[in-house]
């Protein structure tokens, strides 16, 4: 029998500063830390679409013996890390088309980024909510237009209108 491998999904994004991997937070986990009453059980990353990126984040997996999908050495524009109770997917494409015509390129988004800190030196690299709101533009099923909704009540509300 294996053992079980429950992952923190903080020591992730904690090993992810420490290797100083350039990331943004999105999906719906980003939503919920800036105020939507959403939850989402996994946690999507868009990181810098550099290959030495790609191996920081293949070897946090292996240290925290998660699963790899596609398994290394392919380098796919997404990939999936699995745990026992968490499961991450890890976005790498310089950049990604919206419905618009339009793109989101990973480099403009993190210039936006917003860091979110807590009291014990924790932090987190979320994506601007107007990037965000883009994000979900790649895709627009049913959920990405309820989280669009939740975006434009949140921009509105920190613009005051």
């Amino acid at each position: 029998m294996q053992a079980e491998n429950f992952v923190d999904p903080i020591d992730f994004i904690i090993r992810l500063n420490q290797g100083g991997v350039k990331y943004l937070l999105i999906g719906r986990q980003a939503l919920v830390i800036y105020g939507a009453p959403l939850q989402s059980f996994d946690y999507d990353f868009y990181i810098d679409p550099s290959r030495e990126t790609l191996k920081k984040i293949w070897k946090i997996a292996k240290d925290l013996r998660m699963a790899i999908e596609p398994p290394p050495p392919k380098a796919s524009r997404k990939l999936s890390l699995y745990a026992d109770n968490l499961k991450v997917d890890i976005f790498r494409a310089k950049k990604y088309p919206i419905r618009s015509g339009d793109f989101l390129f990973f480099n403009e988004m993190f210039k936006n980024k917003k860091i979110v800190r807590d009291k014990d030196k924790f932090f987190v690299c979320l994506s601007s909510l107007e990037d965000l709101k883009k994000t979900k533009q790649t895709r627009l099923t049913a959920k990405d237009r309820e989280d669009i909704k939740y975006i434009e009540l949140l921009l509105n509300t920190r613009t005051g209108s």
